[in-house]
């Protein structure tokens, strides 16, 4: 290898890392992480004030919007009984009601894993810890 090459690579490996050191600041340094990364935050407050929601406000206005949708579809079968609509306006308010009935499922579910999701961030969180642990404290190579 001549002298220039030697040169060059020496160049190249130091532009490489004074890229690497303002990544490494642009990252952020707020937070507590190696190499200056920023932790993970949640917004608990946010988190929270959905699942009130979820738990109150959405169910109920819901409720409250299929109820609506139950009186007109049974006025509209009741005026056109005997016909073809009539029959198409039942089958399609029966799904109506299975899609509202789905939806509700959903929103339990979105509440329930928005309730869970701390506890889930801590246990990867956890786990993560545990298995950096294992690997600092594994075997070293001799040199």
């Amino acid at each position: 290898m001549a002298w220039d090459e030697w040169e060059q690579l020496k160049a190249d490996a130091q532009a490489r890392r004074q890229n690497q050191m303002r990544l490494d600041s642009a990252a952020g340094t707020g937070g507590s992480s190696p190499g200056g990364a920023p932790d993970l935050k949640t917004n608990k407050a946010g988190k929270d004030a959905a699942v009130k929601a979820l738990q109150g406000e959405i169910p109920r206005e819901t409720d409250k919007a299929g109820s609506h949708a139950d009186e007109s579809s049974a006025t509209a079968v009741r005026e056109f009984s005997g016909w073809e609509t009539g029959a198409g306006l039942k089958d399609a308010h029966a799904e109506w009601e299975l899609q509202v009935k789905n939806l509700k499922g959903r929103l339990g579910q979105d509440q329930a894993a928005l309730e869970d999701s701390h506890q889930h961030l801590q246990y990867v969180d956890y786990g993560v810890g545990s298995r950096t642990a294992q690997i600092d404290a594994g075997p070293h190579p001799r040199r």
